[in-house]
């Protein structure tokens, strides 16, 4: 009787090893396949930045702004338009395209989604009317591909459309695409010349963007 016992223990351990190293490749697997998180640009090294801001200089970037804070989903006053953006919304706006400008836009196409809440925003930021493309309010399944085939070589493209929209240039390029992007946030993406396919930088939400940050010391 006290080797039948003895030998169920025996197994029983060796099941219950057996079942711990099964748990153990999977948390390995998991850690080592997981989709990585975008960076965020604001914790980059001046380094990272200076390699940035050369791409900016030499027109080699992709640059995804979602709209500013919308009316429709805010407590705070809209602008004009129930379908737009809030004031809020308009102020931060300006202060970004300032920025922007202040980077500079000289070799720069800048299109918008047709939606109200992202000319109001494109309109805002860079004082002008921009041209709006249907493509990025409709963008499911081409928003990579319709990104790479309207930029020009040797200038940068600022793009300002929609949280999908943002999301799907995430997912696309194989980072984690689940969170939804903060209103008037930049996602930066690296597409040179040379370059065989697109890259993503990470992102930098409004208020930790300025036209200097890319040197900073």
């Amino acid at each position: 009787m006290s080797l039948s016992i003895s030998g169920l223990n025996w197994r029983s351990k060796k099941s219950l090893l057996a079942a711990l190293i099964i748990v153990l490749c999977i948390i390995a697997i998991y850690f080592l396949f997981r989709t990585p998180r975008l960076p965020n640009l604001a914790h980059s090294t001046s380094l990272e930045l200076t390699n940035l801001k050369s791409a900016w200089t030499n027109g080699d970037v992709i640059v995804l702004i979602r709209h500013a804070e919308r009316c429709d989903q805010s407590s705070a006053p809209c602008l004009n338009a129930p379908d737009g953006i809030t004031t809020r919304g308009k102020d931060v706006a300006v202060g970004l395209g300032e920025q922007y400008q202040m980077l500079g836009l000289d070799k720069t196409d800048i299109f918008t989604s047709p939606l109200t809440r992202t000319k109001q925003t494109a309109t805002f930021m860079f004082n002008q009317e921009i041209e709006d493309l249907e493509w990025l309010a409709s963008c499911r399944g081409i928003m990579l591909q319709k990104s790479i085939e309207t930029k020009r070589k040797g200038h940068n493209l600022i793009l300002v459309t929609h949280s999908n929209c943002v999301q799907q240039i995430v997912k696309s390029l194989h980072f984690y695409a689940s969170e939804t992007p903060s209103y008037t946030s930049s996602l930066l993406v690296l597409f040179g010349e040379n370059d065989k396919k697109p890259r993503a930088l990470g992102y930098v939400d409004a208020q930790n963007f300025s036209a200097d940050f890319m040197s900073r010391k």
